[in-house]
């Protein structure tokens, strides 16, 4: 995957390949273990239901995905001076 890029704002919290992958009308289940050894799920929910086939089609790319999850670093809090 491509690595972080500097000053972008975002950390990395983790790198999943994905072991496991659910289908279901409106909903991809992706599920894996992280570089860090933790077991990941991400549910991703459409507004619209996707057919049988569109489905089949999803699993079988996402099967054969990593997923790359990182999160913008938090900003320092600002203190007030009374």
């Amino acid at each position: 995957m491509e690595q972080d890029r500097a000053g972008d704002g975002f950390a990395l919290v983790a790198d999943i390949p994905i072991e496991e992958v659910r289908t279901a009308a409106a909903t991809v289940v992706l599920q894996g273990h992280g570089t860090d050894r933790q077991e990941y799920r991400l549910e991703l929910h459409f507004d619209i239901p996707v057919d049988a086939k569109t489905r089949k089609v999803l699993g079988e790319l996402m099967s054969q995905a990593d997923v790359r999850l990182s999160r913008r670093a938090a900003a320092p809090a600002s203190r007030e001076r009374p």
